[in-house]
């Protein structure tokens, strides 16, 4: 045999090489092995920026073993941007395509990323942000319709097992509402037709109205590609036009899925859910409780307001007669003036009225008419001839004698 002669030739000659050629040699064996771009899909562990590149430490999706094997991705930061900033936060799985790459000097081994995405996730950036254009471009997620007063009858599109079992532990309170469950992926990249059918048909076998729709799911297995879908958004969207709320648990999602901005109501899981349902209720028997004792408190409402116009009543009439009185005496004055005033202005006018009397009769007894004989002016000259006419008799007369007034 071929090893039995190999074996009787003697001792195979192993070469020795220095830490410097040994990992030369492998690298370039490693670099022959896996000379196509290899995958790797696991957990991210940490994210650091060092040196103009991004590493992302990357776990086993189930630790393996004791100590737990951690791998460096290498990427540079224009391909770490194209990611969704989720796909990078810990415990996040994502799928990472590159080439092996050893660092000779630290005899390590990384890969050196050309693309990462998250599993189950929009993906890229581009698609994240493709969604959230839809969602503003469409006006997804606007019209909220409000919650009746009470929520009797709820439609759970959920998965069989624990969201179930999540929701009505928790829900309690005071008149839970009915639930209708309709079975529902926990993720599927179809959640939008599938939440739509589920819908129609609750509604077709006479299972509705419902008050709400809760759209929820439980674990942290699953991926949640589906609650990114642009399908989805549009779907809740158009149960909220139609006036049916909308209330989304995504259980412990490892980032924020675009459907809380469209639907009008969410929770962060089945649990708060329950929770949630029965404060509301709660909330609505404690208000009801309220209106029993309005009219209790109208009627103290009310007598406050009687007490209230009461003293406003006492304070408006000492208001009025105190200023009544003082117009009163303000009057008073007045009148006092003015009595004074008019007995003077009286007394002044009888004063000047019989002045007046006075200088009448004079004029009736001593005031005369003169003339010339012809009726003209008078000459007054010594000689002529004057005309003079009293209130009692004409009389005519001669001028013996003239002063001259100067």
């Amino acid at each position: 045999m071929e090893l039995s002669a190999e074996l009787t030739e003697g001792p195979v000659d192993v070469p020795v090489w220095s830490p410097t050629e040994f990992l030369e040699v492998a690298k370039q064996r490693l670099a022959d092995a896996f000379s196509a771009p290899v995958s790797v899909v696991g957990v991210v562990i940490e994210t650091r920026d060092s040196k103009g590149f991004v590493t992302v430490t990357l776990g086993d999706l189930e630790p393996q073993g004791r100590f737990p094997t951690r791998l460096a991705v290498s990427l540079d930061p224009r391909t770490a941007k194209r990611v969704l900033p989720e796909a990078l936060t810990p415990q996040a799985q994502v799928q990472v395509d590159g080439t092996v790459d050893v660092w000779v000097n630290r005899a390590q081994i990384q890969l050196r990323g050309q693309s990462l995405v998250r599993v189950g996730s929009a993906g890229t950036q581009a698609a994240y942000d493709a969604a959230l254009r839809t969602i503003g471009e469409e006006r997804l997620g606007e019209v909220v319709p409000p919650l009746p007063l009470f929520l009797r009858r709820l439609l759970l599109l959920a998965p069989i097992g624990t969201t179930l079992g999540d929701l009505t532990r928790d829900l309690g309170g005071w008149q839970p509402p009915q639930i209708v469950h309709r079975p529902l992926p926990g993720d599927s990249p179809d959640l939008g037709r599938l939440i739509m059918s589920a819908v129609r048909a609750a509604h077709e076998d006479g299972e509705g109205p419902f008050d709400m729709v809760a759209v929820m799911r439980g674990g942290a297995i699953e991926p949640i590609s589906g609650w990114d879908d642009v399908e989805l958004l549009r779907t809740v969207d158009a149960l909220q036009r139609e006036g049916l709320p909308v209330l989304v648990a995504v259980g412990h999602a490892d980032h924020t899925p675009l459907v809380y901005r469209v639907a009008g109501y969410g929770v962060r899981h089945t649990a708060e859910a329950g929770r949630w349902l029965a404060d509301h209720n709660l909330g609505a028997a404690t208000r009801i409780g309220a209106l029993g004792a309005l009219p209790g408190l109208l009627q103290l409402r009310l007598a406050q307001e009687a007490e209230r116009v009461g003293r406003t009543r006492i304070a408006l009439d000492a208001a009025l007669h105190a200023h009544l009185v003082r117009r009163g005496e303000a009057l008073g004055r007045a009148a006092s003036g003015l009595t004074v005033t008019l007995r003077g202005r009286l007394v002044e006018s009888r004063r000047r009225l019989e002045g007046a009397a006075a200088s009448l009769d004079a004029f009736t007894r001593g005031v005369a008419l003169v003339t010339g004989p012809d009726g003209g002016a008078p000459v007054l000259e010594p000689g002529a001839t004057l005309i003079v006419e009293t209130a009692d008799a004409t009389v005519t007369t001669t001028i013996d004698h003239v002063t001259r007034h100067t």
